[in-house]
């Protein structure tokens, strides 16, 4: 991950060929003790696991993309768990056909660039699981 440009709490940053983008946001996050912020990305990825949510039966079921996909849209946000940043993101990709997935995302690694724009915000978002839900909720 390389900072391309920083105004303030504002930072474009590039990820490039086979990085990991929600590690290495994590490790850029925690290095730099961001607690809270959003988050916005294009790109492409060269692999990527979209997970879906069941609030019924409080499982997620997932899928994997071994696959040149476009980012079609990447966006999330930042807060802290127990001892570190958590990162929430949420995708869609396409493919050559422009058919198009969805969904929260576990893993993602780039096949040429990802472009992120993320904003550091003050203060400190902070998770704590809901038994009632079974997801790590805001606080």
């Amino acid at each position: 991950m390389k900072i391309i440009l920083q105004d303030g709490r504002r930072y474009f940053l590039r990820f490039d060929r086979g990085e990991e983008v929600l590690e290495s946001l994590r490790d850029f996050c925690a290095k730099e003790n961001f607690r809270s912020g959003y988050f916005s990305a294009i790109g492409a990825v060269g692999r990527v696991i979209l997970m879906h949510y069941d609030p019924d039966t409080k499982k997620y079921s997932e899928k994997t993309f071994d696959q040149k996909l476009e980012i079609v849209n990447l966006s999330g946000n930042l807060s802290w768990h127990e001892e570190g940043p958590y990162i929430h993101a949420h995708g869609v990709f396409s493919d050559e056909e422009m058919k198009c997935w969805g969904g929260h995302v576990k893993e993602l690694t780039v096949a040429a660039t990802c472009e992120m724009f993320l904003i550091h915000t003050d203060g400190e978002l902070n998770r704590e699981f809901s038994a009632e839900i079974g997801l790590n909720l805001l606080t």
